[in-house]
């Protein structure tokens, strides 16, 4: 692919997850209109900045990495509106420059970490509430809300929309069923065979440097890294090759009454949810339909872990399918529309025939 294809392609403006490009398009629009919203608001005379420069930083961590920690709306706001607090404090209490600075951004960093919202602009935001002049001084805690405080509401919002649109969800949360476990003492069904959170836990408790991520990330790698690894060790055949074709499917749209009912009418227990492009966006089952009534099958459907490309070991689906939470995996093409549906039936006979054959050698 020569330069000037690679830049006149629609993936290196728009492709999912970080991306220099869209994360520079993003900072651009997000500190837009935090400025022009807080100009708007603020009155000419007061002199106070429709901008505060540390919220450049905060915008590459919303735009550039929306999984991260620091990036999360609880951190972004929070974590500036609570340094812009000891800041304003700080220089209060003690009149020398040189020494409230300091003072003003370890008491921010330490208060952050303890209300659980770090977020390192919010140390430069601190130090602004010492050093920013008479229009900051004179502000006082309303510095706090106006402003800073208005900028990262903005931010967030502008990143809640932008990142959305452009394929990365955020606020970042990790892919969690509406489903259950039974209400027993018993571990669920992925825990009794492999490794726990408590054991991501405990191997990340044993760095030095405790890097900051979500728990609950680390153990979706780790499981993806034990399923490309059974799949590499262990061939069987690919999805579209065990897969059932002939499947009943319902749309996004749809009230989930409608779903059940068609559940009913076709004897099955999941249906692949569409969008009125026909690409497949999740899998409505009834475990799942059956509390939701009144509402849209798109507000409560299984996303993400539950589809897989049918061109992909079929291997790959054992860790999804033994959760103890799904049954059924949606299988699709690589324009996204339904190529068919696999069930924990369906893996197990893989399964079988496939150690069957082995021992067979």
């Amino acid at each position: 692919m020569t330069l000037f294809d690679k830049l006149t392609s629609r993936a290196f403006w728009w492709q999912p997850g970080m991306h220099p490009v869209r994360a520079s398009l993003g900072s651009m629009i997000g500190l837009g209109i935090a400025a022009f919203t807080t100009s708007a608001v603020i009155a000419d005379t007061t002199g106070l900045p429709y901008l505060v420069a540390p919220l450049g930083a905060s915008a590459a961590l919303v735009f550039a990495l929306p999984a991260a920690p620091l990036a999360q709306p609880r951190a972004v706001i929070g974590g500036n509106v609570l340094s812009a607090l000891c800041g304003v404090t700080v220089a209060q209490l003690i009149a020398e420059p040189m020494l409230a600075g300091p003072a003003a951004a370890a008491l921010a960093i330490l208060l952050m970490q303890l209300c659980r919202c770090l977020h390192p602009p919010g140390g430069a935001i601190a130090l602004v509430a010492v050093f920013g002049g008479n229009a900051v001084r004179e502000a006082g805690f309303y510095f706090a809300l106006l402003p800073v405080g208005l900028n990262s509401v903005l931010l967030v919002g502008a990143g809640i929309i932008f990142n959305n649109l452009a394929g990365s969800r955020y606020p970042h949360r990790p892919e969690i069923s509406r489903m259950t476990q039974p209400d027993t003492e018993d571990a669920a069904t992925i825990d009794r065979s492999g490794f726990t959170r408590a054991d991501v836990e405990a191997g990340l408790d044993q760095l030095i440097d405790r890097p900051v991520i979500d728990v609950a990330d680390v153990e979706f790698l780790l499981r993806s890294v034990e399923a490309a690894a059974f799949s590499r060790t262990r061939p069987v055949p690919l999805c579209l090759d065990i897969m059932s074709r002939d499947v009943v499917t319902c749309q996004a749209d749809d009230w989930t009454e409608d779903a059940l009912a068609e559940m009913d009418r076709r004897h099955v227990s999941a249906l692949p949810v569409l969008d009125r492009d026909e690409r497949v966006v999740g899998l409505a089952t009834r475990g799942v339909l059956a509390g939701e009534q009144g509402r849209s099958v798109s507000e409560v459907m299984q996303t993400g872990a539950c589809i897989a490309a049918a061109d992909s070991a079929a291997a790959a689906l054992a860790p999804v399918l033994s959760d103890g939470v799904h049954h059924q995996a949606v299988i699709i093409w690589a324009n996204g529309s339904l190529a068919g549906l696999v069930t924990q039936t369906d893996l197990l006979a893989s399964l079988w025939r496939g150690q069957n054959r082995r021992s067979k050698i």
